[in-house]
């Protein structure tokens, strides 16, 4: 007699999150397959393939050094500037890249989410894992231009994993609330890319946060975004340590973001077939 396995699918409000990551897991050979597929796509016809993931903040690195060192003269020591900028652009292009495509990967794979069943929540870690690699070659490239150039590399790039890690799960937790607001209206993947821009230019990214106001300037070293390229330059670069205050409000907000993101996805995921 041959046995015969049953699936049972519950509705989206009779699942609990446990059940999920539990579905999750149990589908991790199709999140690989995503991930591996979402790598080649983006090379497969690259001449000089993962050599883009250095030259593209190398590139805007020079743009920035140009324009903040030679022409407007910022308040730092030319040769330490562009290791500043290379730091905060490698951060920043990762997280920009979760957040973007994350926020459009439903309406990217609605082929395959109509077609096939498996939790909806793995479409959007395809981004943080797939460019995690391309995170992890800028930084390794910036650890090796800092030795050759003679900056003081720190004990302390043992954690640069970890920082990686952690800015993919911010982005991660964006994308979860992003995603399927983006797949319901088209208006949020429109403004996005201006959000972005905005943001990026609202944190201290390509210039330090020493130009900013002393009297706000607290404030401004809370925002997520600059704790995460503060941090990775304390670590690779041996910088001043971001503030606990900021480190603990990170945490903190990644955590709320990530649960009310997911509490979100799952409440809007019974319906997105009918609306991609």
């Amino acid at each position: 007699m041959t046995s015969t396995t049953i699936k049972v699918i519950k509705p989206h409000s009779e699942r609990s999150f446990a059940e999920d990551v539990v579905d999750i897991w149990a589908h991790r050979e199709l999140l690989m397959v995503l991930v591996r597929r979402e790598i080649s796509v983006r090379y497969r016809q690259a001449v000089i393939g993962l050599l883009w993931v250095v030259l593209q903040p190398l590139l805007t690195t020079a743009i920035f050094t140009t324009v903040f060192v030679v022409f407007v003269r910022i308040p730092t020591q030319e040769k330490s500037y562009p290791l500043f900028a290379f730091a905060g652009l490698a951060v920043w292009q990762y997280f920009n890249r979760v957040v973007t495509e994350g926020g459009g990967s439903l309406l990217a794979n609605s082929a395959l989410i109509t077609k096939v069943s498996f939790p909806r929540l793995i479409i959007p870690l395809v981004s943080p894992l797939a460019a995690a690699l391309d995170s992890l070659v800028a930084i390794s490239a910036l650890i090796v231009i800092a030795m050759l150039v003679g900056a003081s590399v720190s004990w302390t790039i043992v954690f640069t994993p970890f920082v990686i890690a952690a800015v993919g799960l911010f982005g991660y937790s964006i994308a979860l609330w992003v995603a399927p607001l983006n797949a319901v209206y088209r208006d949020v993947g429109i403004a996005l890319p201006s959000i972005m821009q905005v943001a990026m230019y609202m944190s201290p990214i390509v210039y330090p946060a020493e130009l900013v106001p002393e009297r706000i300037r607290w404030l401004y070293e809370l925002n997520p975004i600059a704790v995460m390229v503060n941090t990775m330059r304390w670590v690779v670069l041996g910088t001043n340590a971001p503030p606990i205050a900021g480190l603990g409000l990170f945490l903190v907000l990644v955590v709320l973001l990530f649960w009310g993101g997911a509490q979100l996805f799952r409440r809007m995921e019974g319906n997105l077939i009918d609306r991609i």
